[in-house]
């Protein structure tokens, strides 16, 4: 099967982005970088639009013609995808149950561990234990779904994508017409987050459209690369500073940017792709992206306690913010060494053996 390095490499960008967007500090205190910190680094959620579309479009790429043509089946698939994401879930998932057990009960803990949580419309269910962690509850989903998709032909497909996407659009506008566009109510997200950025089913979206970006014809080159990249810049710094609303750009937004962003590198006919294909640095960034995903804000919280205890002058905030990131990609690529790949490895084939046997 042809690999999409180019498309490994850049889920370590897309991971660094979601980092950023949690990097608070950055924009709320003075420090060379606190114009970048609200613009682009606050958009860095648009990274989840990434991993979400980019999902879709490598489960077409890996098993559609396998379920297809019954070369594998639908559990057998499925629990191959539990299996990539569960055991780096509970790893970090369980020790922050045992030590929250007592503020979050055990019905929270239990939904968060079972990646069912995303379905529960209260950002103190969504958000329990590992907040990033909502988006596994929405892959959980996608995974599911993608047994059946994959069986659906193209326009009925397309025909579903288009459906989901007016929904998506009819749900934003009677939020905003009935004057509940807000997605936070002081700090805390209202109903509106959840509908226009957790719930599994507006999610779908992004899912069906990576499907359908897989099912294009390639096209890419150095060019298209380049505009594909300097778009999704461009409207990262634009959407804040021209006061574009938050409902919108919780997904639809970037929906049109990010399909064409993957279109063009998946395609990976450009002297970007061709570069980022060959740095080896790179790919295993990006093979490391999901432990970075699930590690990134724990090791934010527990930095932010150790400035609070030192007191806020203890260390400048942009020095601060490059410490977390440093440790926190370090930790990342020692989990994914050392715990994920193992794992996967011992996992898989007594995974196989069970259906095959």
């Amino acid at each position: 099967m042809i690999r999409l390095d180019q498309l490994t490499a850049l889920r370590f960008f897309a991971a660094l982005a979601v980092l950023a967007s949690h990097l608070w500090p950055l924009a709320e205190y003075p420090n060379a970088l606190q114009p970048i910190a609200r613009t682009l680094f606050h958009e860095g959620y648009a990274g989840v639009s990434f991993f979400f579309m980019l999902s879709g479009y490598i489960l077409a790429h890996t098993y559609q013609a396998r379920l297809v043509e019954g070369r594998i089946g639908a559990a057998h698939y499925f629990t191959l995808r539990l299996a990539r994401v569960l055991p780096l879930h509970w790893l970090v998932g369980v020790p922050l149950a045992v030590l929250a057990l007592g503020q979050e009960g055990w019905p929270k803990v239990a939904v968060n561990l079972l990646l069912l949580q995303a379905w529960v419309p209260r950002a103190d269910w969504y958000f329990t234990i590992n907040e990033p962690s909502w988006s596994l509850s929405d892959e959980a989903f996608f995974y599911a779904c993608f047994a059946g998709l994959a069986l659906m032909p193209l326009r009925r497909l397309g025909w579903l994508a288009a459906g989901l996407l007016g929904l998506n659009l009819g749900v934003v506008v009677w939020r905003v017409a009935s004057g509940q566009g807000a997605i936070l109510a002081g700090d805390e997200p209202t109903l509106t987050h959840w509908l226009t950025y957790i719930s599994p089913v507006t999610r779908l979206l992004d899912f069906l459209v990576g499907m359908l970006v897989y099912r294009l014809p390639r096209r890419g080159g150095t060019g298209a690369e380049v505009v594909a990249l300097g778009l999704l810049l461009c409207a990262m710094v634009a959407y804040p500073l021209l006061g574009l609303p938050d409902v919108w750009r919780m997904q639809l937004a970037y929906l049109p940017l990010m399909a064409l962003f993957i279109w063009i590198f998946g395609a990976g006919g450009g002297a970007l792709s061709g570069w980022l294909s060959r740095q080896g640095w790179l790919i295993l960034l990006g093979d490391a992206s999901f432990a970075l995903y699930l590690v990134h804000l724990p090791v934010v919280h527990g930095a932010l306690a150790v400035q609070d205890w030192l007191g806020d002058d203890a260390l400048p905030w942009l020095p601060w913010a490059g410490l977390v990131t440093l440790a926190v990609v370090t930790l990342s690529v020692a989990v994914y060494r050392w715990v994920e790949v193992p794992v996967l490895r011992w996992m898989r084939p007594r995974i196989d053996g069970w259906f095959r046997g």
